[in-house]
């Protein structure tokens, strides 16, 4: 009968959230894939405490995918099994976890470990079943990375032209006008790293701000050599140098039924003029946009013949527009390694993210605005469904590894912050765990409990505060 009322229940939240998704389409889709995307680095994690535990004789009390109220459970091996009602990760409960709170109850000046408890095994068996959560995370972000490596996979970037900031707002100075770069150049390296596209670019400047680089710069067939010291971008720790990319004014996609649709344009064509002004790349069209024209009159190039369109457009209450369509952009492909080069692959590209994460740290203390470059919970799960809808909507393939790539950049996340020494969590228990072994005695319930205590309030706080952050965020936005 209970089976019954399960499959019901389940029917019915399906129900609702199709309901909701025809009502608020992407914003519900987006929440939904990006749940679906940190259940799955929490449930690794909490896989790793479980093997760990499990093979040094832990026993492990209950193991839930999701969080609250349990839906379904069946036992086995002495381990409740069970499905709980939020669908995100879930935890594993060790036996003795509990004992702690008991022996201060009891005003006992040591715990009493039980054959089976996580305090019955030596403190270097529990050091390894706590950093078996983390390692996983490390270990998920391998595997996976290999696995894209190893198939290959295409993406889209502007090529390596960039076009001054300085040039659409006057007034203000970039790293990019002092290094004196113009419009139309060509990066061809930047610290003997070679650009290829624009992407290869941004990642570069935004890993180094406040670094004197060195670049070499392609411009009117010839090669000259500038150096660049990116700024610090306040907001998101990323260095910038006051650069749009390069795209021509061609037309790759075209909105159905939108203004661009209307006047008759189709992809291919390629614009030269927006209402008298002559178009050489993108900034320059939309700059014709900046007065909010109810109607643009477009000039433009098909089959080499030129034509002219008439684009009525609406704005939102922002004031913007959207003419319906983008412009080309370059798709790359990166080759297929072989399983050994693809794991190399992987390797190396895990521990650059968390090379970058604790760099990250550290821009925290050189000035940049915490209200915004710290993501709680909500924001990270709303980025991860938004990256991989955007993805979803180009391809299935380019969807599904935009959505695993991002998960890798959280788990490295999760696999570092886990191992900082914070109490109560994972790196503040293995620090104790260690001091039992150089100071080679137990420590009383009540300090352990005081060592806890201090964990919670700090971690509680700062979710307090990524949450307050994350609100705001979605507010602005």
């Amino acid at each position: 009968m209970r089976i019954v009322i399960y499959i019901i229940v389940g029917l019915l939240v399906l129900l609702g959230l199709g309901v909701l998704i025809i009502l608020f389409g992407h914003v519900v889709l987006k929440v939904i894939i990006g749940l679906l995307g940190l259940g799955i680095v929490v449930f690794v994690h909490e896989a790793g405490h479980y093997l760990a535990a499990k093979s040094f004789g832990i026993t492990v009390q209950t193991f839930s995918i999701g969080w609250g109220k349990k839906i379904y459970s069946f036992h086995r091996g002495g381990t409740e099994y069970c499905i709980s009602l939020f669908p995100v990760g879930g935890y594993c409960q060790l036996k003795g976890e509990d004992v702690l709170k008991e022996a201060i109850e009891n005003n006992s000046d040591y715990v009493e470990a039980e054959e089976g408890s996580l305090f019955f095994v030596p403190p270097w068996k529990r050091i390894i079943v706590f950093f078996a959560g983390p390692f996983m995370n490390l270990l998920f972000s391998i595997v996976v990375l290999s696995v894209i490596w190893f198939n290959g996979f295409t993406y889209h970037s502007p090529d390596n032209r960039i076009i001054l900031v300085s040039d659409y707002s006057a007034g203000k100075v970039y790293p990019a006008d002092m290094a004196g770069l113009k419009s139309g150049d060509k990066i061809i390296e930047i610290d003997n790293k070679t650009i290829h596209n624009y992407q290869d670019m941004r990642e570069t400047i935004a890993l180094n701000p406040q670094k004197k680089m060195n670049m070499i710069v392609e411009r009117g067939g010839q090669t000259i050599e500038l150096k660049i010291e990116p700024s610090l971008n306040k907001t998101t720790g990323a260095g910038i140098i006051g650069v749009y990319p390069w795209m021509d004014p061609v037309i790759s996609k075209i909105e159905p039924k939108s203004p661009a649709d209307l006047a008759g344009l189709m992809p291919g064509d390629f614009i030269t003029e927006v209402s008298g002004n002559p178009v050489k790349n993108q900034m320059d069209f939309f700059s014709g946009l900046e007065s909010k024209p109810e109607n643009i009159e477009i000039k433009y190039f098909r089959n080499n013949t030129k034509y002219s369109a008439l684009l009525e457009l609406t704005y939102n209450e922002k004031g913007q527009t959207n003419p319906g369509f983008i412009f080309d952009i370059h798709e790359y492909s990166t080759p297929g390694y072989s399983p050994l080069g693809a794991v190399v692959k992987g390797v190396h590209e895990s521990f650059s993210i968390l090379f970058l994460s604790i760099k990250g740290i550290k821009t925290l203390f050189k000035g940049v605005d915490i209200n915004q470059a710290v993501s709680g919970p909500i924001r990270i799960t709303y980025m991860v469904g938004d990256l991989a809808a955007s993805a979803f909507s180009e391809s299935f393939k380019a969807g599904i590894i935009s959505f695993f790539q991002f998960l890798c950049l959280i788990s490295i996340a999760l696999f570092f912050m886990n191992l900082l020494p914070i109490p109560a969590i994972d790196g503040g228990q293995i620090v104790f765990s260690l001091c039992e072994i150089i100071f080679r005695r137990n420590f009383k319930p009540k300090v352990i409990y005081r060592y806890q205590i201090v964990g919670f309030v700090f971690i509680f706080l700062l979710l307090f505060f990524t949450l307050f952050n994350d609100i705001i965020f979605f507010i602005n936005k």
